[in-house]
């Protein structure tokens, strides 16, 4: 391994950039930036129509590294189910769309779902039959305030369990150091079912989890987690998909996009060194 960075395989979310898309997508691809994840809102954002967008996306030459976002289904009351899952099937025909093969899925944080394995695996073996039959993929990511499957350890046994072609996970740095687990854990996950691996540092504060994630992430390098040892670990693996960076935070879409896009990566570039010894 060396320190060179792999720019190609650096992506960064739309959302966590101020102004209108076709400046968004410009300050990604000018940042360095090999890749995107795409959002709902994303492709519906402008009044020229859908088919805009898309050509806006095409013209950026970014990848789409998934396409955001299924909520609330796995575990779903069973009297709401068949809902969600017609729900989750009308997602995936956008995503495919975008050029997309993932989707992500959020674990379910509905106070009302269920943690009952069988169902849980019945539901996400559907939701993955749905994937596929697309020639798509779901990227299954343990959200650090999720109902049943907060720890990231706890969603790979499940997706270890279901075995299922269409169905992997999607890491998220903060979720894991949100709760304060060990990054070391992702080494005994097989690197096929790692579709998607983000990044995001948090700050020391008091604040609950939900409010920090969904407004105060940091970059890396900027904050207390220690994401190096993230980077190793699925390094050490063999993982080779993309590193995305989702930092949500109010103060960042209120700046510059381009500067706020080239922070992004250069704070990615400067992780990538570190973890690497470069």
């Amino acid at each position: 391994m060396t320190g060179d960075v792999p720019a190609r395989r650096f992506g960064a979310t739309t959302l966590f950039l101020g102004g209108e898309l076709p400046g968004r997508l410009e300050a990604i691809r000018r940042a360095g930036f090999g890749a995107t994840e795409f959002l709902g809102r994303d492709l519906f954002e402008s009044l020229r129509g859908v088919e805009y967008t898309l050509g806006l996306l095409r013209d950026s030459g970014l990848r789409v590294s998934i396409f955001q976002l299924l909520r609330d289904l796995e575990g779903a009351p069973r009297g709401q189910i068949e809902q969600r899952l017609g729900i989750a099937a009308q997602i995936l025909d956008l995503g495919v769309l975008t050029g997309a093969d993932t989707v992500a899925l959020a674990a379910n944080t509905d106070p009302a779902s269920s943690g009952d394995t069988g169902m849980i695996l019945e539901d996400l073996g559907r939701l993955g039959d749905l994937a596929v039959a697309r020639g798509m993929r779901i990227a299954f990511e343990s959200l650090s305030w999720a109902t049943h499957l907060a720890d990231y350890r706890e969603g790979w046994e499940i997706v270890r369990r279901l075995d299922h072609p269409g169905v992997g996970l999607m890491l998220d740095a903060s979720h894991i150091g949100a709760l304060g687990l060990p990054f070391d854990a992702i080494r005994d996950i097989d690197p096929a079912k790692v579709f998607l691996a983000e990044l995001a540092d948090l700050p020391h504060t008091r604040l609950d989890i939900p409010e920090v994630s969904r407004s105060y992430r940091l970059f890396p390098g900027e904050g207390m987690l220690p994401l190096e040892e993230y980077v190793r670990a699925l390094e050490a693996i063999g993982y080779a998909g993309d590193y995305s960076v989702e930092v949500l935070s109010d103060h960042y879409r209120l700046l510059d996009p381009v500067a706020v896009a080239q922070r992004a990566f250069d704070s990615m570039a400067g992780l990538w060194r570190r973890a690497m010894g470069g």
